[in-house]
């Protein structure tokens, strides 16, 4: 082993806390293969940056916090023996698990949850500043400021800045944005439900392969959304599982658009829309893939025969495929 520790001359805050984003800096730094923070890794391929006099990355959300001014061991690992040694004070990070609405307009109260908000000292969208208007540590509301671009929503605080892993949709830049408008469904972002059920939602065909899940990184935003387990077994038919909206009142003769995020463990495989009462509407299967989308159907007016509609989604399409989707936010607008 070489020591090397000369090369590292500080980090961007002389504290962090879980879920930061944190730089180191120094020099020869584009060699460095990975870091430790005590004993949690950070590999290369997970730096947000790198450069030959900084690496910026995440914290691990892992790792150990102290209040009482312990410092933690830092371990920067470059090619072949060289070794760099340091030491950061960790303490505790405020960190965001969803929000609500997920788009606002200036004016607008925007309510934040998540756990170490008597932490914050301010937020921000983007670079824009925002007004706190109470604050707890594990809520904390602020008023949607003027100027403001749609991003992610940054907390600041002693130990560094933590952001949201969605964006909050400033709808006085974006008006035509569909998270803008109000979904004339129940419960379109599938927050509400007990164990395995969605309130407002049916499951009327392949109900067993059907279950909700609360898993970070299985839901697009909030904490809630529907898993669909595809395991290849059924015959073809896109409408052997079947998710079903509530009665949506409609206009005849008028077009609407469905939307809804989703995406897959494994591609390959696909879902539709339909509509009960059957009119005809049978678009082709989009593709899903594993990173989140926002798929759009647009029903022309010609299909809306009934004062009463309700949406399905067929998620049997290509049967033979096993994945898993994750499906989120699904909006019914009228166009």
């Amino acid at each position: 082993m070489k020591d090397v520790s000369a090369r590292v001359t500080g980090f961007s805050n002389p504290k962090t806390g879980p879920g930061a984003e944190l730089t180191i800096t120094g020099s020869q730094l584009e060699t460095v293969q990975r870091i430790f923070i005590g004993t949690e890794r950070i590999l290369k391929k997970d730096f947000v940056s790198q450069t030959e006099s900084a690496i910026t990355f995440n914290v691990p959300t892992t790792v150990g916090t102290h209040t009482d001014g312990t410092l933690t061991d830092v371990l920067v690992v470059f090619n072949g023996p060289e070794r760099a040694f340091t030491k950061i004070e960790v303490v505790p990070l405020q960190a965001i698990s969803s929000f609500t609405p997920y788009a606002a307009a200036p004016g607008e109260t925007v309510t934040i949850m998540g756990v170490n908000f008597n932490l914050v000292t301010g937020v921000k969208l983007g670079d824009v500043s925002a007004t706190i208007t109470s604050q707890s540590p594990t809520l904390l509301k602020f008023t949607m400021p003027a100027g403001a671009a749609t991003n992610r929503i940054t907390l600041v605080g002693e130990a560094g800045s933590s952001r949201s892993a969605n964006n909050l949709v400033a709808c006085s830049g974006s008006p035509n944005s569909p998270d803008c408008a109000t979904a004339l469904n129940l419960n379109s972002g599938l927050e509400l439900g007990t164990g395995d059920d969605f309130t407002n939602w049916g499951k009327w065909n392949g109900g067993s392969f059907q279950v909700a899940t609360t898993v970070p990184g299985e839901y697009y935003r909030g904490s809630r959304a529907l898993k669909v387990i595809r395991d290849g077994s059924l015959a073809s038919g896109q409408w052997r599982i079947q998710f079903v909206s509530d009665p949506v009142a409609t206009d005849i003769g008028s077009s609407y658009t469905v939307y809804v995020w989703a995406r897959a463990a494994v591609a390959g495989a696909g879902f539709r829309v339909s509509l009960n009462p059957d009119t005809g509407f049978y678009p082709g299967d989009v593709a899903v893939t594993p990173q989140w989308q926002q798929f759009s159907f647009v029903v022309p007016g010609e299909r809306i025969q009934n004062a009463s509609t309700r949406f399905v989604l067929d998620l049997n399409g290509t049967n033979t495929a096993v994945t898993t989707f994750y499906i989120d936010d699904i909006k019914v607008i009228k166009n």
